[in-house]
């Protein structure tokens, strides 16, 4: 179901910062000035690395840097990097198991027409215009 964790909320928060700061980002800078714990903060943005969002320079004035991909990536596509799946409701996942199924008369709306018009929406809006 569709909610935002802490890990996607504070990469967003991260790479806010760092996008602002127009140069390199030491950590100790980032947990100081966002007050976010250190070893999840640490996590995320490694993973945010990973995904090519943020760039790692290494040594003692290293830190960290947005890298180009910020500009074009949708927050669609930023939400799966740390949520497992973007979905209106669970029952959109073929795993999850109902026990209103047989009742249910409002599951193919959310599934075929809701959560698509989430997907389609989110998909619009670029991550660069939350964090600018």
């Amino acid at each position: 179901m569709l909610s935002i964790t802490k890990q996607s909320d504070y990469g967003l928060i991260l790479i806010s910062f760092i996008y602002k700061k127009k140069g390199i980002v030491r950590l100790v800078e980032l947990i100081k000035s966002t007050k976010l714990p250190p070893r999840f903060l640490a996590r995320i943005a490694a993973e945010l690395v990973k995904s090519g969002l943020l760039v790692s320079k290494e040594g003692k004035s290293g830190g960290y840097l947005t890298a180009p991909k910020i500009k074009k990536i949708s927050l669609y596509d930023y939400l799966l990097i740390f949520e497992k799946d973007v979905v209106v409701s669970s029952c959109v996942d073929e795993n999850f198991d109902c026990k209103f199924e047989k009742i249910c008369n409002h599951k193919d709306f959310i599934k075929k027409k809701l959560n698509v018009v989430l997907i389609k929406e989110l998909k619009k809006i670029k991550l660069i215009t939350l964090i600018n």
